[in-house]
Formats: C-alpha cells, structure tokens, sequence
C-alpha cells in the first residue's frame, strides 16, 4: 500500500506562514510505512492517482504542494500527461521537486520535460542543490524553467557549522538572488539551526523544527 506523508513548508516571514505540505512517498510493509525500494517501479497512473486522492483531502484554502520525482520519472511524458491531469482536477500551485539522484538522463531531457511542466502550470524545484546531479552544469541548463532551489542542511550532519557548509548556503543564496529563484532550506531541527541560517535568508522554511512528516488523508 502507498501512501503520502506531509511535511509542512513556511514562508520566513513575521508570524510565519504555512504555506503548504511536502509529498513524501510512503509503503506499508511488514507492519511499518518505509521508504519505497525503488521509486522507479509504480507507474505514472498510480503515482497521479494517489496524489489526487491526497489533494482532495485537503483544504481548499492551502497554497502549494510539492512532490519527488526522480530524473527517470521527470523526463517520463506519462508523468507529464498524468500529473497535467492531476492539474487540471485540483486548481493548486503544484511543485515538481527534481532529486539529486543520477540516472544518465541528458540535459537535454531533463529541459525538455522541465519545459513541459512548465507549461502545464507545474513548477519546476531543483531539490538537494550542490549534492549529487543538482550541480552547476544542471541547474544552469534548467535555469530558464525552475522557479525554487532548495538546500538540505540535514545532509550535512556533524557540519552544519562547518566553513564549507557555510559557504554552500552562501553560494546557494547568492545564486536564487542572481537566477530570480525561491530559495528554500529543509532539514531545519532547532532553534540553534534557524541561528545558523539566518544570515542567508531563505524564502521556505521546512524541518523537523516545524513539524515532522505525518499521513496524510485522501478523499
């Protein structure tokens, strides 16, 4: 059984401001909810057919979700097509997070398909900048088509204070500021990790800080 679990995002601003939830796939299997083995392995119908469900649970009045795709799974146009469908069903601001993870998919796929989200009303988020595939090279060539780059402080456990760390942020900062994008932090878990990046400014604020991961219901 799959289902999706929520983690809320924020707006950094004074009171914050919840503007929406993280998709975050799940399976039920020997008694648990775990992360899938393969995310690749449930077809495209099924994937847009949970998030549906989801969506319609929720209230009318909430703002943005966002959802993981893989490269194999973002160049894929049944996923276009059926997360277009998904679209049109619940008039919602729909984020499509690329992660990090490399499957050989060209550059020249992965802006094509990018340029399909977009005009289908999706838009498009770089997830785990500066980790895996989501480097320079990448996010230059997707620049035109994304509209957030998010950076995950918890892959820098042990540190998050660290220099290079540090000059990650920075970097990161400064290229949203230069490209125009959101820049989101996840992987926020105290008050000592809101200190550290407050200097950088983020546009989204999202961690265990805020609220942990939770089933969410489907209609």
């Amino acid at each position: 059984m799959l289902r999706y679990f929520g983690q809320p995002k924020y707006k950094n601003a004074a009171p914050l401001v919840k503007i929406g939830y993280e998709l975050l796939l799940r399976e039920f299997k020997r008694g648990r909810w775990q992360l899938p083995a393969d995310f690749n392995s449930y077809p495209p119908d099924d994937i847009a057919r949970l998030l549906a469900q989801t969506l319609a649970a929720m209230p009318v009045t909430l703002d943005l979700v966002s959802f993981n795709l893989s490269q194999t799974q973002f160049v894929d146009d049944a996923f276009i097509q059926a997360l277009r469908r998904v679209q049109a069903f619940r008039h919602m601001n729909l984020f499509v997070e690329l992660t990090e993870a490399q499957e050989g998919i060209t550059l020249a796929a992965l802006q094509t398909a990018a340029d399909a989200y977009v005009a289908a009303g999706i838009r498009v988020v770089l997830d785990d900048v500066g980790t895996g595939a989501n480097q320079d090279a990448l996010v230059s060539a997707l620049m035109p088509y994304t509209s957030e780059y998010k950076f995950a402080l918890q892959n820098f456990p042990g540190q998050k204070t660290a220099p290079g760390t540090q000059a990650l942020l920075a970097t990161w900062r400064q290229r949203a500021t230069k490209d125009g994008k959101l820049f989101a932090i996840e992987g926020l878990e105290d008050d000592h990790d809101l200190t550290l990046i407050e200097a950088y400014h983020p546009d989204v604020l999202q961690g265990y800080h805020y609220g942990r991961p939770e089933l969410m219901a489907i209609g």
